[in-house]
C-alpha cells in the first residue's frame, strides 16, 4: 500500500477536490459553472459536507477526475477497506 496521504472521511474528498479547483487557478463559483452548478455546492464539498452523488460527479467531471470502485471483501468494511477504496482522489493530486 502506498505511504501517500488517502481519502477516508468527505472532508479528505472535500479537501482533494479544493487542491485539484485551485491547481486549475478556478474559483469556486467558476468550478460550479462548469460543472452546471452553483457555487454553493462546491463550498460545501470543500468543507466536508454530503452532496449528492450527482453533484460529486458532476464536480469531479469538471475537474477532469474520476471515481474508481473496487469490491470490498466479504463480511462489514473495515477502515483500511475504505482508505484503500479512496486513495485514488490523493493520488490523482500529487
Amino acid at each position: 500500500m502506498s505511504s501517500k496521504k488517502i481519502a477516508l472521511m468527505l472532508t479528505d474528498i472535500g479537501q482533494a477536490v479544493r487542491l485539484a479547483r485551485k491547481s486549475q487557478k478556478l474559483s469556486q463559483a467558476q468550478l460550479g459553472e462548469k460543472a452546471g452548478l452553483s457555487r454553493m455546492p462546491i463550498y460545501r464539498i470543500e468543507s466536508g459536507h454530503d452532496v449528492s452523488l450527482r453533484t460529486l460527479l458532476s464536480i469531479l467531471s469538471a475537474l477532469r477526475m474520476g471515481v474508481q470502485l473496487q469490491p470490498l471483501p466479504q463480511g462489514i468494511p473495515t477502515a483500511a477497506d475504505l482508505r484503500d477504496a479512496f486513495a485514488h482522489l490523493h493520488e490523482e493530486l500529487e
